[in-house]
């Protein structure tokens, strides 16, 4: 991809009549599609007919090979071409593909209509959220695959007005990761040369290759490096012949800082065509003028990063050393290295490099490769068959092998691949390793809607972590950040339509995590509006019961009043007399539905202690939460209330608070019951000579209430009390029973 400030961009070619015509389809494709897909339900019939198109059009012009794209942010090009009259569906393509910072894409051949969906998904979403789940680039490495190809380009650094080494450095990376030809004017190579021949300028550019490139993308790099390393070639071979051979030299202390991977890659290209540029094979030239301290030091650093010896850094390293006795003394470098490190202090680290010198010195695929398998694999090397013109497979045989390597199936490959090594891996640290990258690919895949395929490898580290307790420490671990990262942000939108199997496994998955994943549920459960997915979120919180209760009690002072209330409302449903204490600071919340839920937790748990904490708060609290106290219980006509009110005409002081008294006496004659007339008994038979009217407003209150229940004991009340009460008394009850009859 070339950078807009490089010159590649200082003039624009137009495009052919044809080549503009099938951009312009693509883009309309691209536009219907994007559409359907954010509109409509996966199973809806115009997402089907919008993909069709899309993946029909993607196999017409990937028949010649790929076909790449490049992004302005009002128009598309091919090879730096754009089209001569603007079409408004390209420059709307080409302005959702800026937004998301994709400076390039290439479509290969298999890019189906699955492919296409995922994709269109992740560009519905706002840019602001792609960035903050880790950019296009990574979403689409983890929910793609190789059928389209994204290049993702950080449009700030790059419009950076930069001079000198950075910007040669800059524009160096850019043209070298567009492709195997780095297309820079003389100018550029001059100044690239003068870096490569600058230890700390050379290391400048290798660091600045390999954060371009992204981490763990070793063809990537090794890829733009021989490019860098063809192009320099080229240039100082036209220029200045006689330093190709101090050039190849400092190129090749550069190579020491590939992975293993990328040294086994760039290695495998040595008896190809493209390891030629300047007359003169340059892979061949670089690995055999790596200096002994410079292959020491990959070693060393390889063996860190992967905490021992892998297959592929052995290949690399015999590649690059097929003298025994040198090899040998090499590794005697690289351990001094290692032993110098963190890992060195290790105390298995004498077991662990016992290991790395018998896979470094001896490794050998032949106790996996028979001898037949051997001489097939040498004839397939020295006598190449041309598979195109063999044509006896039938079309239907051809698309299901092709349907092998498409890109959901190699998603599902890597997920079985992953869930393979947690059963095989025996080794607890080794396993610890696998269940981190396990995990951490959950994570991405929660990030771009795979829920049920994270979940799944999340429940394959719970049940490997069964096998053996060494593992159930580092199975917890991982599962606690797994808890804590990219799910919680998106769970609470995919439990509205999951069905009840993905909502059952989710439920088992926080239940595994444990209390950890308590607080960062209750935050979600606080924020979510949906019903069906409070719902769930509450059954899961439930579930964990009393582990439950002791992790809800540590939200109550959350700064959130969201949560807090949340806390309430969790409390109340746990039940059980444990958590009444830890409700009563909320019962003086400066947040009034704080309160409510607090009131609503200690009314509906129905014991006398509950009702004497809500008295108790009732009777000494004052301002603004001594009203909304009153407020709530006056406005309370929930029957599990009715113990409450009992309670209340029992023990509440009627001349302070006379408003919550007489709501009382009005609610249990609504709810009636044999203790709510025991309870109005009592209370009219209460009273002050020195306060007769409100005595007899209480009175005929509560004569009213046993009235309208109206039940046999309450009527007996009533008829007791007009003969043997006080005058006042009988004076109530008699009016009282008057109306009855």
């Amino acid at each position: 991809m070339t950078h807009k400030d490089s010159p590649a961009f200082n003039t624009k070619a137009s495009l052919a009549p044809d080549a503009a015509a099938r951009l312009a389809e693509f883009a309309r494709a691209c536009k219907a599609a994007a559409r359907a897909v954010s509109l409509y339900p996966g199973d809806h019939p115009a997402i089907g007919v919008t993909l069709g198109r899309l993946a029909e059009f993607t196999g017409r012009v990937t028949d010649a090979g790929p076909y790449r794209i490049q992004v302005q942010a009002d128009t598309l090009l091919l090879d730096g071409a754009s089209p001569s009259r603007p079409d408004p569906a390209i420059v709307e393509l080409a302005n959702m593909l800026y937004r998301h910072q994709i400076g390039a894409l290439t479509l290969n051949a298999g890019a189906d209509t699955a492919s296409w969906r995922t994709l269109l998904l992740l560009l519905a979403h706002t840019p602001e959220d792609v960035r903050a789940d880790g950019g296009i680039s990574r979403l689409w490495v983890t929910a793609g695959g190789p059928s389209i190809e994204l290049q993702e380009i950080d449009y700030a650094e790059v419009l950076r007005e930069k001079q000198g080494y950075a910007a040669s450095i800059e524009n160096a990376i850019a043209a070298a990761l567009a492709g195997p030809q780095v297309q820079l004017d003389d100018a550029t190579m001059d100044m690239l040369v003068q870096i490569v021949t600058d230890p700390d300028k050379l290391n400048e550019l290798m660091t600045e290759l390999e954060e371009t490139a992204g981490e763990g993308a070793f063809d990537v790099r090794t890829a733009a490096f021989l490019s860098l390393l063809r192009g320099v070639a080229d240039h100082v071979a036209k220029t200045n012949p006689e330093q190709l051979g101090s050039v190849l030299q400092h190129l090749s202390q550069a190579a020491g800082r590939l992975s293993a991977g990328g040294m086994a890659s760039l290695l495998a290209t040595r008896d190809r065509p493209e390891a030629v540029a300047g007359g003169v094979n340059v892979v061949s030239a670089v690995a055999d003028s790596i200096s002994d301290a410079s292959v020491a030091r990959f070693v060393a650093g390889n063996v860190i990063a992967e905490r021992g010896a892998s297959e592929r850094l052995a290949h690399a390293f015999q590649a690059l050393v097929p003298e025994l006795d040198r090899r040998r003394q090499l590794l005697a470098l690289a351990e001094h290295e290692v032993a110098s490190s963190e890992l060195g202090q290790e105390e298995d680290f004498a077991q662990m490099w016992e290991r790395v010198e018998g896979m470094m010195t001896s490794y050998s695929d032949a106790s996996y490769v028979s001898e037949e398998y051997g001489r097939e694999l040498s004839n397939a090397r020295t006598s190449p068959v041309d598979v195109e013109r063999t044509s006896d497979d039938p079309p239907e045989r051809v698309a299901a092998w092709l349907a092998t390597v498409n890109d959901a199936s190699l998603r599902q490959l890597d997920h079985q691949l992953l869930k393979d090594l947690l059963a095989i891996e025996t080794e607890p640290q080794r396993w610890r390793d696998v269940a981190e990258a396990v995990g951490g690919h959950a994570d991405d895949l929660i990030r771009v809607g795979f829920f049920d395929q994270a979940w799944q490898l999340t429940e394959a580290i719970v049940d490997q972590s069964q096998v053996d307790a060494a593992r159930q420490p580092h199975a917890a671990a991982v599962l606690e950040r797994f808890g804590r990262g990219a799910m919680m942000k998106h769970v609470a939108p995919h439990l509205r339509g999951a069905s009840e199997e993905n909502f059952d496994r989710f439920k088992r998955l926080c239940h595994a995590i444990g209390t950890p994943v308590i607080a960062p549920l209750a935050e979600v459960l606080s924020a979510e509006q949906d019903a069906r997915s409070r719902r769930r979120l509450r059954d899961t919180l439930l579930g964990f019961g009393a582990r439950g209760r002791e992790s809800v009690q540590q939200l109550m002072n959350a700064s959130n009043w969201e949560v807090r209330r949340t806390a309430a409302y969790l409390l109340r449903e746990f039940g059980g007399s444990e958590g009444l204490k830890e409700l009563i600071p909320l019962l003086t919340d400066t947040e009034p539905l704080v309160q409510r839920e607090a009131i609503q937790g200690l009314v509906m748990n129905g014991s006398d202690e509950a009702s004497a904490i809500l008295l108790r708060a009732l009777t000494n609290a004052t301002g603004r939460s001594r009203g909304t106290l009153v407020g709530q219980l006056m406005g309370l006509r929930d029957e599990r209330s009715a113990p409450l009110f009992c309670y209340l005409l029992r023990h509440l002081d009627r001349n302070a608070l006379q408003p919550v008294y007489l709501a009382a006496i009005e609610a249990l004659g609504v709810f009636g019951g044999s203790d709510a007339v025991d309870a109005l008994k009592h209370s009219l038979f209460e009273g002050a000579w020195w306060r007769p009217f409100q005595t007899r407003r209480i009175r005929a209150s509560v004569a009213e209430a046993l009235r309208k229940i109206g039940t046999p004991d309450a009527v007996e009340a009533l008829r007791d009390a007009s003969v043997n009460g006080p005058r006042g008394v009988r004076a109530a009850a008699t009016s009282a029973l008057a109306r009855l009859n």
